[in-house]
């Protein structure tokens, strides 16, 4: 009896702690991610678990992420790992599910390049996620209507408006109809799109949406700056050298709408780069960095970060798979080179990684300069994405409205988000 017992006993210890122990060599892993890099997540996931033998369990989806995240907080349901976008951070961090990073735990921290940690920063001076892709923003232009106008390549803004103004009105396809649009303008509400659009002209007219102070953030969208940029773009939809519907559009929209030759401008990140060589064409097409405004050229930084949650149940195995993420290998394989699928990985944020060698394409190279020479991230506000909705209704609001006094407009609005970022300082500081 006492030998069957004993027995029965190490059994069941066996199979328990065998359990136990597959359990605690695999971690799970939210991606948001559109459905075109699928193969990419997977290949990257892949890799991982042959190296390491730590398996993966994958869920991506590139629509309604943050509400799926906030029913798995409520559901007690959470990953242990979530991939998305650097300026998401704030808010997850209110939601009260991240876990701070302690950088010196990441094998191959080191290499991460400083102006990545910085993007990954919060307000609080700490870590809640390890940049694994950077990215900077550029023009992609139709380079055969503008040779065949023979426009020159755009500097500045006015050259940007001239050469809309020639797209929308000088046939460039040739097909004689007026069925034409110089630059593709995402104006809507829909996450802040209008906002995102915005940041670029915005400092590049040399202006900002807040300055910190000692005691937390205020805003500074009523200045001539930030007006400037407001009646630059505004004056491309009112004068309709934009494309019909722009005041609505996302990127969703406004991608396809240049890759079926409806508009000739086109301001994204290295990502649009595969479905623009499909269509319309590599040979038809070219990447040229954004113009100089008033206050110069700049372009919007935005990264994807690795954040751990706290509800991980393996940290080890966790910070594993966030050194492999920041690894050369990692990054390499996240970067999709030849796939013709959208990347994980834009820019590499390991310094290791030489972009050129592995892109050898050097319209990635353009990104790559405007990234290491003049761009900006977001403000390391509490929570931008707040912000980020404030401020694109804001501006949604100013360019759909072609005879609004643009420094009255902005002045109510400027007083919006000294109410939201006056609430953020608030809970900032009790938190602390």
């Amino acid at each position: 009896m006492h030998k069957t017992s004993l027995k029965s006993l190490l059994v069941g210890c066996a199979v328990l702690c065998g359990a136990h122990g597959a359990q605690a060599q695999s971690i799970s892993v939210w991606s948001r991610q559109t459905d075109e890099s699928i193969s990419v997540l997977k290949a990257l996931t892949d890799a991982f678990t042959a190296d390491s033998g730590i398996k993966v369990e994958t869920f991506n989806t590139g629509i309604d992420f943050e509400q799926r995240l906030a029913r798995a907080a409520a559901g007690r349901t959470l990953p242990d790992i979530v991939l998305n976008d650097t300026t998401a951070m704030g808010q997850m961090n209110q939601m009260g599910i991240l876990k701070p990073i302690d950088p010196s735990k990441i094998a191959g921290s080191q290499d991460v390049s400083t102006s990545a940690w910085d993007g990954a920063k919060a307000s609080d001076g700490q870590f809640y996620s390890v940049p694994i892709s950077a990215q900077s923003f550029a023009m992609f232009i139709r380079k055969d209507w503008r040779e065949k106008l023979n426009m020159p390549q755009p500097k500045t803004w006015d050259d940007v408006r001239k050469l809309a103004e020639a797209f929308t009105k000088q046939d460039p396809d040739g097909n004689g109809k007026a069925d034409t649009f110089g630059m593709a303008i995402p104006g809507s509400t829909t996450r802040g799109y209008a906002s995102w659009f915005m940041s670029s002209f915005i400092w590049q007219a040399g202006g900002d949406y807040v300055k910190q102070l000692p005691d937390g953030f205020v805003p500074t969208l009523d200045t001539p700056q930030v007006a400037e940029a407001l009646t630059y773009v505004r004056g491309m939809i009112c004068d309709k050298l934009a494309q019909p519907g722009a005041i609505n559009a996302t990127t969703g929209d406004t991608l396809p709408t240049f890759r079926s030759g409806q508009t000739g401008i086109f301001v994204s990140g290295p990502y649009h780069i595969p479905q623009i060589d499909a269509e319309p064409g590599k040979d038809k097409t070219e990447v040229v960095m954004l113009p100089a405004g008033p206050g110069g050229i700049a372009s919007l930084s935005e990264g994807t970060s690795a954040y751990l949650l706290k509800s991980v149940k393996d940290e080890d195995a966790a910070n594993k798979f966030l050194a492999f993420l920041v690894s050369p290998k990692g990054q390499e394989i996240a970067m999709a080179q030849g796939s013709g699928r959208t990347p994980i990985v834009r820019l590499p944020v390991n310094t290791k990684v030489d972009v050129n060698a592995v892109r050898q394409d050097p319209r990635w190279m353009v990104f790559k300069e405007t990234f290491d020479k003049y761009g900006h991230y977001m403000p390391a506000v509490p929570n931008w994405t707040a912000i980020r909705t404030v401020t694109g209704e804001g501006f949604n609001r100013i360019l759909a409205q072609c005879d609004a006094d643009v420094p009255t407009e902005l002045k109510a609005l400027n007083e919006q988000v000294k109410i939201e970022l006056s609430g953020q300082n608030a809970l900032s500081a009790s938190q602390q």
